[in-house]
């Protein structure tokens, strides 16, 4: 007689013994495995949390973050990351995109994509630009020249600041195409000596930003201020462009008005572009006062608290345009589906900050290199799903937006 505990017994024990043989298996598998050699932190659930070893394992944006949040001081990195209030404006720049889906169409010959654009009669390899930030010695010793020698390489533009450590006439030494940001001052002759500078060293666009005529709250900021040892104090970081002028310099004239644009137009012969357009109105307005382009930005969040993000109001501003000057945006891309969405809206070129900050802060000019070449490279595969082969193809009709 068979005894029926025994029996259960023994199969419970094959049972075990089966799934002890298949996990070695699985065991053995893995360890002749290419993924065998990946670094010990690099988690095969979540790519996204892993921690690059080096240059060659970034494989996105988002990791070139997490390093440089890494290797940066506090201080340094919050000069990135910090926005105005809670950050809901900068988190409504991100969840902008997240609200546009892509229509992807099939047996289209994408074998050859061309993203050239071109902006006052100018064409440049890709929409993608650098926009511009000051200061970047804060995030690396090599500060804006590696950012524009990385430019230059990837073949993008990059806008330069007013507030820039070195002088427009120094990044522009070293190759590349430039545009120079200006910000208002109530000093109208330091306005036309740095006007004059950036037509010196041969930028042909002005980018007057009008997004400031306060500071924004930026609590990140303040608070590494009251807090920072005093006794290891690092030195000033010069301001480049504020040399050789002996005047008056200050920056920021919250009396700015639209009537005010008259001088600016009377006094260089450059583009004249307005950045930090949010509204139809103030569209509108430009096209009035006789603007060149427009810049949809908020300042990356950095500014007003209006909770709005730029790609949001984009449409609304390429409506009231009606095709009469360019167009750019800056805000909350982090892909190079993002950059897709906004041209497909209606964008021209697609301006990045703390991207390409975040490489500078992580390696330097490679750093810069690379989130140019991932976003450029990402912005290509999207083309081709969307069966898309040049900028100029991209329309309305290939995104959906979830409202």
């Amino acid at each position: 007689m068979i005894s029926l505990t025994g029996g259960m017994e023994m199969t419970g024990q094959m049972s075990i013994d089966s799934k002890l043989q298949a996990r070695r298996r699985f065991l053995r598998f893995l360890a002749a495995s290419p993924l065998a050699t990946l670094p010990t932190n690099f988690s095969l659930a979540f790519p996204d949390r892993a921690m690059p070893q080096d240059l060659r394992q970034v494989l996105n944006i988002f990791q070139l973050d997490q390093v440089a949040r890494e290797r940066l001081l506090p201080d340094a990195y919050h000069f990135i990351a910090d926005a105005a209030d809670d950050g809901a404006t900068k988190l409504a720049n991100r969840q902008a995109y997240g609200k546009v889906q892509l229509r992807p169409r099939r047996l289209v010959d994408v074998s050859a994509i061309d993203q050239s654009v071109e902006l006052f009669g100018k064409s440049y390899a890709t929409p993608i630009i650098l926009a511009p930030v000051g200061a970047q010695q804060k995030i690396h010793s090599d500060g804006e020249l590696a950012s524009a020698r990385a430019a230059r390489r990837q073949a993008s533009l990059m806008i330069c600041s007013t507030m820039t450590n070195a002088s427009i006439g120094e990044i522009a030494s070293t190759g590349g195409a430039y545009w120079f940001q200006l910000y208002p001052s109530t000093s109208r002759d330091f306005m036309r000596k740095l006007m004059n500078a950036a037509k010196a060293a041969g930028c042909d666009t002005i980018v007057l930003t009008v997004d400031g005529p306060t500071r924004g709250n930026q609590e990140a900021t303040r608070w590494f201020a009251m807090t920072r040892d005093r006794s290891a104090r690092r030195p000033a970081l010069r301001l480049g462009n504020f040399e050789d002028f002996d005047g008056r310099k200050s920056i920021g004239d919250p009396s700015l008005t639209w009537d005010d644009l008259a001088w600016f137009r009377d006094n260089t012969d450059l583009n004249f572009v307005l950045k930090g357009i949010m509204t139809a109105e103030d569209a509108q307005l430009c096209r009035k006062y006789g603007v060149d382009g427009i810049v949809v930005s908020n300042h990356g969040g950095r500014q007003e608290g209006s909770g709005r993000g730029t790609l949001d109001v984009l449409p609304e501003i390429v409506t009231a345009v009606k095709g009469r000057m360019p167009v750019l945006i800056d805000g909350g891309v982090r892909r190079g589906a993002d950059a897709y969405k906004a041209l497909a809206l209606g964008a021209d070129a697609v301006c990045i900050g703390r991207p390409y900050l975040w490489g500078l802060g992580a390696y330097g000019q490679a750093g810069v290199e690379k989130c140019l070449s991932i976003l450029n490279s990402e912005l290509k595969r999207t083309m081709q799903f969307a069966g898309v082969t040049n900028v100029a193809q991209i329309s309305r009709e290939s995104i959906y937006i979830n409202e």
